[in-house]
């Protein structure tokens, strides 16, 4: 969980998260959650700032704010497949990605009110062209999308669960 915290070899990481299991008991089970919900947080505040600095840098130039929010975008698919991991229960899974959804919800809408005070209307229709909250949809580096990498690690409860794997047909990048 510290390389996540440092952003240190993130797809890597998540990577080898993904293909591993752990024994979910009492103890483990409360220290696990606690450092998930710590890095979770940690990154959404470093986004947070990282964001900040991009907006001030850009001042105002519609592509470097398309490029700040595509930015954000992929930090949150990055802690969506952090939030998704199958060695979490359901609960856990749903409470993080909860706090992802929030914080895109509520930068989304910081950013249209801010938008309000353009007369020209081009801020507010690049803010709704290219929402924060679309951020299910980002290409990982290795080219599987995060909804595809979801879909998979729904299969990959399933499986444990017992039942048989829906069929996922075509793998959608862009909607």
């Amino acid at each position: 969980m510290d390389c996540l915290k440092t952003a240190m070899q993130d797809e890597e990481t998540i990577l080898l998260m993904e293909r591993g299991s752990i024994e979910w008991t009492p103890g483990v089970a409360e220290r696990l959650t606690q450092r998930l919900y710590e890095v979770i947080d940690y990154r959404l505040r470093q986004t947070s700032d990282q964001f900040q600095k991009q907006l001030n840098h850009g001042r105002g130039d519609e592509i470097a704010l398309v490029q700040a929010i595509l930015s954000v975008r992929k930090r949150l698919a990055l802690l969506k497949r952090l939030a998704q991991l199958s060695v979490f229960p359901d609960k856990v899974n749903e409470a993080m990605l909860t706090i992802l959804s929030d914080y895109a919800k509520k930068s989304q809408q910081s950013l249209e009110d801010s938008a309000k005070t353009d007369r020209t209307g081009r801020l507010r229709i690049t803010i709704k062209n290219n929402p924060i909250t679309s951020f299910e949809k980002v290409e990982n580096v290795f080219g599987s999308s995060v909804e595809t990498t979801s879909r998979a690690v729904n299969m990959t409860k399933e499986k444990k669960a017992g039942s048989e794997p829906k069929p996922t047909g075509r793998r959608v990048i862009f909607k």
